[in-house]
Parts: C-alpha cells; structure tokens; sequence
C-alpha cells in the first residue's frame, strides 16, 4: 500500500455533499409548506403542490444523474461526477417556479405560464432544462476547460425563451391589482414599471396588495383577508421559485453552508449582492418617493428568484470570480442589475437574466484584486490535516474556488500559473510571477480537486528559466 498524503479534509465530493444536503432540506421544506394546497391545471389534472415539489426534485435530479452516468459510459475521458450531477439537479429544480398565483385561482386559462406551472406540463419542462443543461452548458461548456455561464441559469432561460412574453415578461407584471369586493378577483391597474404607481400608499392598488394576491395560498376563502405581506414574503410564498418558498429557511439553510464550507464557497457575492439591493432599493425608492420602501426592499430582496439565487447560484464557483476583489464587484453588478431589470423591465424573475450577463464578466473580473507576488515569504493559517490513501486520492477538474490563491506563501496565484503553462503562455507566467515559488506546497494541500498545483507551479518556473 502506498504511502498516505495529507491535504485539508475537504474534497470536490464532499463540498458537492454538503450543498445536496443543504439543497434536500430546502426541497423538503417546500413541499411540506406547499403540501396543503392543491394545484389545478388548465386541461383540469390536479395534484398536491407539495407532492409537484417532490416530483419535480426526483425528475430533475433523475435526468442529471442519469446524462452524467451515460457520458461516463459512451465517453472514455468524461469523468462521472454524481454528486455534482445532483446539485445541479436539484438547483434546476428549485430555481423553477410552481403554483398558480392566488389571483389567478379558479379562472380557467390556456396562458403558457398556467400550464407551464402546474403538473404534467412542468414535469416535461423540468426535464427538459435538466438534459439541456448537463449536456449543454456542463458537457459541452466544460470541454473548454470552463464553464462560462451559470448551467441551471442557462438552460432554464433558453428552454424557456420561446414563452418569453408570457412567463419571464407577463402581461400581469406589468399591471397591479385593485380588489374587487363582489367578484373577489384582481381588477387590472396599468402600472407601468415598479415606480411611484405600484409601490406606495395606493391603497387596494398597492404593489404589497398584490404581491400578496400574488404569493398568497390561492385557496384562501373569498372575503378573508390576506397574511400581512412581510409574512408573505420572508415566511411562506405559495408561487414562484421553488428554493423561495421560505426566505427565511434560504438564510437559515444558506448560511450554514458557508459556515462549513467557509473556504470553499464565495460567500462575498451573496453578502455584495444583497447589501447591493438593499441600496438600490433606497435609491429607487428615492426616486420615486415611495411612502412604503419596505414594500419595495421586501421584494426586490425576498422575492424567491434573488433569496435562493444570491445562496445557491450566485455563488456557483465555476462561473464566478476568483478574486475576492472580482467576487465583490459581482456581487454589485448583480444587484444593480436585477434591480434595474425587475423595475423597468417588469421581469420578477430579473435576477436570472442579471446573473447570465454578469457571468460573462468573469473572464475580465479574475483580472482584477490578484494579490502582489512577493519574494518575501509569509506562512498562512491552513486548515486541519486529514491523511488519505494515496490510491484514493483522485484528480478531479478545478472548480474555481479560489483557495489555492489565499495560502500560497508568496501570494502566487497557482491555478493560473497552471492554467497557463498548459498553454505554454510564458508572457502571462513572467506577470505572474511563476519564478517566485519555492514549492511550499500549500496550493495543492488545500485543493478539493486534488490538483498538483506545486508541481505545476515548479514546472512552470523550470521552464521559464529555460526560456
């Protein structure tokens, strides 16, 4: 048997492990909040809400599961990756939105999005995002060596281009509701954009007015008033993105994550993007006066599309920066973005789109906030040893976290030093100061890949010096 090796005792599967995990516990808490509420289709098919959740998380994890085990088989270097297989999965499922809005409840209508929001209809489309997303934007994005947009972001919004001005640009965001006393439905108010007409003191033509026709239990009797909208939108959405059914259980579940994961996951994006909403909230709010900006700040920030998007897609390692510096000004041009978006657009779902545009950043933003290499050497604070047998130690593709970059001794950036002389890039190996290694080794401890960077970085100063 070979001699044991030691590194820091997170690995790609195991960091895959614990956001399954943390995703499950979300799937599970919105279909048991959702599981008293029966959705009805425009073809009449009925079915418990909670149970859809349940359905559609074992569909799309399902089809990703089952394209990653295919590849593995019919091609001989893709690698099977069943966990990172279902994270994704399971992201496809809680980032689609489910259940008819209460304003719409009982009104026959063969309107794309009612059909897409219930069952059968969003097992198909689920499915569909799931198979467009592994073999599109994981299979074949990654065969350039990374993954340039958000997979789940991707798909779902080019699956379901087709429907754009019915479920991304609904004639219903562009209008708020008055409520009407004898027939008990929504009577449409043109808005015109989520300015001084929607959010304020409006009374029954209120934005919160709406959103609570909107994220309410659809089956609430005729005449009974609604919950009180920071209820609606922090405690129990009965529409919209699965993972937001519960704002709070985002925050509870997310912020677990990081704290076990801290080193790994780029939690700076997420706490960015929300400081980011919050102030471009106060200044739309400015803008237009609101006499109710907690209205506006409820949305913008508890909508279920930005709260499980800033935890669980905002911070994707493989489509994010590296940098701490890039992850920060990410993290901003999201939230400015999905403000912007969702207020002149009238796109809720404004942070998908946000995220597929800032995505294409990344490449410009890993530029930026690189530490300065130094020939001085400063030991860094690494995480616990854990020895494992050198025949399980397996390489996997880099991930993009980011942690090699925080330990190295001379404030190298290793992955790409790598990334370069794999190029055989001399001109970008000498600004990044390859020669300064002295082979500490803490880049490759540290890696859940398991990558030899060190011996990457020294083969990189080797050739240099040849040069």
């Amino acid at each position: 048997m070979s001699k044991p090796k030691e590194y820091s005792s997170m690995t790609k599967d195991k960091l895959m492990t614990y956001t399954f995990v943390a995703l499950l516990i979300l799937a599970i808490v919105s279909a048991i909040l959702w599981s008293g509420v029966t959705d009805a289709s425009p073809s009449g098919f009925k079915m418990n809400l909670g149970l859809e959740v349940a359905l559609i998380s074992l569909i799309a994890v399902g089809v990703a599961v089952g394209i990653d085990v295919l590849f593995n088989k019919l091609i001989s270097d893709s690698p099977l990756n069943i966990m990172s297989a279902a994270v994704f999965g399971l992201i496809v499922a809680l980032s689609y939105s489910l259940g008819v809005p209460a304003m719409a409840a009982g009104q026959a209508s063969d309107v794309a999005p009612i059909g897409l929001l219930t069952a059968p209809s969003a097992f198909v489309y689920v499915a569909l995002i799931s198979m467009v997303g592994m073999v599109v934007f994981k299979k074949v994005q990654g065969l350039a060596g990374r993954k340039f947009v958000n997979p789940a972001a991707a798909a779902k919004f080019v699956v379901l281009l087709p429907f754009i001005t019915t479920v991304f640009l609904a004639k219903d965001h562009f209008e708020t509701f008055k409520l009407d006393l004898t027939g008990g439905f929504g009577v449409p108010h043109l808005a015109g954009g989520i300015g001084n007409s929607v959010v304020g003191g409006n009374g029954l033509a209120s934005f919160a007015n709406y959103l609570q026709q909107c994220y309410s239990n659809p089956g609430i009797a005729i005449g009974t008033p609604y919950p009180d909208v920071n209820q609606i939108m922090i405690l129990q959405k009965f529409h919209g993105w699965v993972g937001g059914a519960s704002s709070l259980a985002v925050i509870i579940v997310g912020i677990a994550l990081f704290a076990v994961a801290r080193r790994y996951i780029k939690w700076r994006v997420t706490l960015t993007y929300f400081v980011g909403i919050a102030i471009m909230s106060a200044i739309m709010s400015l803008a237009y006066a609101d006499a109710d900006f907690t209205t506006r700040l409820m949305f913008e920030v508890f909508i279920g599309s930005s709260i499980f998007l800033g935890f669980f897609m905002a911070t994707d390692p493989a489509s994010t920066p590296l940098t701490y510096t890039g992850q920060v000004i990410f993290g901003a041009g999201l939230a400015v973005l999905t403000v912007l978006i969702q207020t002149y657009m009238n796109f809720f779902g404004g942070s998908l789109l946000a995220l597929l545009v800032m995505n294409l950043t990344v490449p410009s933003l890993d530029k930026i906030g690189k530490l300065k290499p130094t020939t001085e050497s400063k030991e860094p604070k690494l995480p616990k040893a854990k020895a494992f047998p050198a025949e399980k130690v397996k390489e996997t593709q880099c991930i993009r976290c980011g942690a090699c970059m925080r330990v190295c001794c001379h404030k190298l950036s290793p992955i790409m030093i790598k990334q370069s002389f794999d190029k055989m890039d001399f001109d970008t190996l000498g600004k990044l100061h390859a020669d300064y290694c002295t082979g500490c080794g803490h880049c490759t401890f540290v890696c859940p890949a398991r990558i030899d960077l060190r011996k990457s970085v020294l083969q990189a100063k080797s050739a240099m010096r040849e040069q």
